[in-house]
Parts: structure tokens; sequence; C-alpha cells
């Protein structure tokens, strides 16, 4: 580790294709224009395979002049063809280290390192596209730990560990909010579509058929909602079984070491002391089972597509406390919370009934079953009273601890080393009752991650705010 190291020669292929994917995203309009125009298409058949040797060639000096080592408390990494570039990694701002493996990287006994610092951006800041597994093991150990040794210490010999059962996984994949993305998707590739072929008019043909179905019989509207929503379920429900296939958590020493991936296996390792809080979800559609999600939110860029984030998907809400006392006992505490004030209920009614009664109004006018629509404001006023029902705050042993609900429930607990600065704010109808509105930052990936409580009475805001600021 302290020579300079090439990857395996795999990774020609990951830097050709990558060179060609950010070149083909630059000049995508260009050769848009370029494939229209006859005289210049006749040329392209040719000059493909010249283009595809060059682009190998790239490969393999990119390849030659990418080398890695580590020397003293840095790691380092020099690369570039034509300009040498050179990059130094301190040990203490690397964040988390993952270790992933798709199916060409396991067919060679491959996997791809991944070493996310803090501040750097979306991106992983280093990667290395193909290094033998034993390999990125050692180095994985070395950036995290600092030690040079492969012996595990005495309290890595013990560890904690939690697997994911099928059973889990299927009612994590069944309710999972990946319904929105799907359709989302599936409108982006219409649209892309529209823009590519503009003669097939897909937009028209879209409207043109809502409207078909909207003149007639109401059951094939539910009808065709149905079959929407259940193709974007079963893609989810696909998706999400990939993406979380093969689970487990295994706590040893100062680290959380996390391995997915039905297809593509992931491992991530988080030390504690990264971690800066811990986020609990209770989804909508997974409180009536009990379960819930356990997040971590972290400076490193393991959350920025949703899934990296993730301390364990799907666990019984009655194992939540044993969970926390295992596997991260620096963030267990009291589930006892306080409530807000009786007089805090009404903000939270007219905050939900109001937009309610706006959309009611406008269906009834303009839409032929907009009647329907008078039934929101009751529900506005259920989830308004379920939202205050489920806040609450709880302060002990230097950690903080909040509740709060949009639709789902989310608990966050918070120590207070970790707060980074903490606002009490007040607006002139809350002044009146002797309400304030919390807010904590604490630090995440790019931006700091804000948790805000609203109805607290302002005595006990000042009171938290007073114990964060004595307590050293």
């Amino acid at each position: 580790m302290y020579n300079p190291q090439r990857v395996h020669p795999l990774a020609i292929l990951e830097f050709t294709l990558r060179k060609i994917y950010s070149l083909g995203q630059a000049l995508l309009p260009l050769l848009i224009i370029a494939i229209a125009q006859q005289e210049i298409r006749k040329w392209l058949l040719p000059a493909t395979p010249i283009l595809l040797v060059l682009f190998v060639a790239y490969g393999i000096l990119y390849w030659l002049r990418y080398v890695f080592y580590i020397s003293g408390q840095e790691l380092r990494v020099e690369y570039g063809v034509l300009v040498r570039k050179k990059r130094y990694i301190p040990f203490e701002r690397i964040q988390t280290v993952q270790i992933s493996a798709g199916i060409l990287q396991r067919l060679f006994g491959l996997v791809k390192v991944q070493v996310e610092t803090a501040g750097g951006g979306r991106k992983a800041e280093f990667v290395l596209a193909a290094l033998p597994r034993d390999r990125a093991a050692e180095l994985q150990k070395i950036l995290q730990t600092g030690e040079t040794h492969l012996e595990a210490r005495e309290d890595e010999k013990e560890y904690i560990e939690y697997k994911l059962s099928t059973r889990s996984l299927l009612l994590l994949a069944s309710t999972s909010n990946g319904i929105g993305v799907v359709l989302s998707a599936f409108f982006v590739i219409i649209s892309q579509l529209n823009d590519f072929f503009p003669n097939l008019d897909v937009w028209e043909k879209v409207g043109s058929y809502a409207g078909h179905l909207a003149t007639g019989r109401i059951s094939l509207i539910i009808l065709a909602i149905f079959l929407l929503f259940l193709l974007a379920w079963l893609l989810s429900l696909l998706g999400t079984i990939i993406q979380f296939g093969g689970f487990q958590l295994r706590r040893t020493g100062d680290r959380i070491i996390i391995k997915r991936g039905l297809f593509e296996q992931q491992q991530v390792s988080i030390p504690i002391k990264r971690i800066q809080a811990i986020k609990v979800v209770e989804g909508l559609l997974r409180q009536p089972w009990g379960m819930v999600s356990v997040q971590v939110v972290s400076i490193s860029n393991t959350g920025t597509k949703g899934e990296g984030n993730v301390l364990f998907p799907l666990l019984p809400k009655a194992e939540l406390p044993a969970f926390l006392g295992q596997v991260a006992p620096e963030f267990s505490m009291p589930w006892e919370l306080q409530g807000l004030p009786a007089r805090a209920r009404r903000r939270y009614l007219l905050a939900n009934i109001i937009p309610a009664l706006i959309i009611a109004i406008f269906c009834a006018f303009y839409w032929p079953w907009g009647y329907i629509a008078i039934l929101l404001p009751v529900l506005g006023a259920a989830l308004g009273n379920k939202q205050y029902n489920d806040a609450g705050y709880q302060m002990v042993d230097n950690k903080l601890l909040l509740r709060s609900r949009s639709l789902g429930r989310v608990t966050m607990i918070i120590p207070r080393r970790r707060i980074q600065s903490l606002h009490v704010s007040q607006n002139p109808f809350q002044a009146r009752n002797d309400l304030s509105n919390l807010r904590v930052a604490i630090a995440s990936s790019n931006t700091p991650t804000t948790v805000r409580l609203k109805g607290m009475d302002i005595q006990k805001s000042r009171g938290i705010m007073n114990c964060f600021a004595n307590t050293h």
C-alpha cells in the first residue's frame, strides 16, 4: 500500500466507457444534428471503429498513469494522460469507504472502492474501479482506522449482526414509496420521446386518450388509473428487491458494516464517530404493520441517492430500543416524549384544513365529480390532529430527541455535540400564546440537515437552548 500501485486491467473498460459517456453527453446535441444530415451520416459508420480504437487507447494510457498509494496519514492518487494530476486525501477527512461489486467485477473476483469525504460534493472523491477483494478490505481498514496490519483488534473479534429476512424484504418492497419515482420516470421518458420523435405527437395522443377516458364511463377511468399504479408498484417492488436483497448489518468495534444488493453487491463501512444523528422513519404504509426504517445522517455522500443512509431498512417498532442499544448505544435513549401544549393544536388543524378547503372549492366548481372533494377538509383536520398528537421532544443525557409528522412520522436522535446550531423563533400569532418554533441544524453531506418542531412552549424551547449553551 505504500508503493505506487495500479488497479486491475479491467478498469480500462470502465475508464473507456466513462470517457465515451461524458463526451457523448457533452456532444449529444451536435450528434443529433449530424445524424440528421445524410452527407455526414454516411461517414459515421466507417469512422466508428476508428473512434473506438482511439477511446480504448486512451483508456489504456489512463490506466497506465493511474496509481495510488499511502504516505503517512494520507491517501494519494496520481492520474492524467496529457496533464499529470495529484490528489492527497488526509485520513481525518474520510467519512466512509464503500465497496461494491457489479456482475462483471464479481466474475473476476474484483470490487470497486469509493472513498467519500466531508464536503466532497455529490460524487465520491476517490474511486478505484477494480481491486482484488482482499486488497480492498486491507485498504478500507487502513483508511478508517489508520492501522497497517490486518489482525483484528480485541473489540473487533466480537460483533453484533442483523439480517433482513425474506418476509421483511417483501414487506419492505410492497410498502415502498418508490411508486412516485416510477411515475415521474414514466412521464420523463414520454417527454424525451416527444423531443426525439416529434412526429409521434406523444403528448397529444396521451391527452386524447385521457380525454376519451374522461368522457367515458367512470369504471374505465378507475381501471386505467388502477393499471397505471399497479405497473408502477410492480416496478417499484422489483427495484427495492434488487436494491436491498441480501441486506446485512454488522457492528464490530467502532464501525458499522452494511452489505446489500442482489446483483451489484455493495458494502459500506461507517465509523460511529462519523454519524451525526439517527433518523427513525415510520412511513404511512408501514405504520399499520408496526414497522420502521432506521437511517443515519452523515457528512458523507452515502445518502445522496436515498439508499446509502439506510442503517436498517425495515424493523419492528417494538424491537427498535433493543436494536439501538446493541447497534448504536451512543444514540440510545428513553422514548418517553413530552407532547406539545394544548394551545398548539389549533395551528396544526388550520395549517391542514385551509389548503384542503381551497382545493375542495376549486374542485367543486371545475370538476364533474368535484363534490367528492368536500371530504378533503375532513381529512385535513384528521391529519392536523394526528400531527399534533405525534409531535414531541425529549432531552436526556446530552441527547435531543425530536418527533414530527408530515404524512409519515419522523423521529430524530441528535447528540448535543453534533448540533451545529439551535434557533428559536416566534411569529405574532405564536407570541400571543407563548408558543415557538425550534430549529436544529446538524451537519450532513452537502448542506446542514435542519429539523423543526413547531408549536413548542416558549419556556421549553428556551430551556433547551440554555441546556445546549451551558453543556460543555
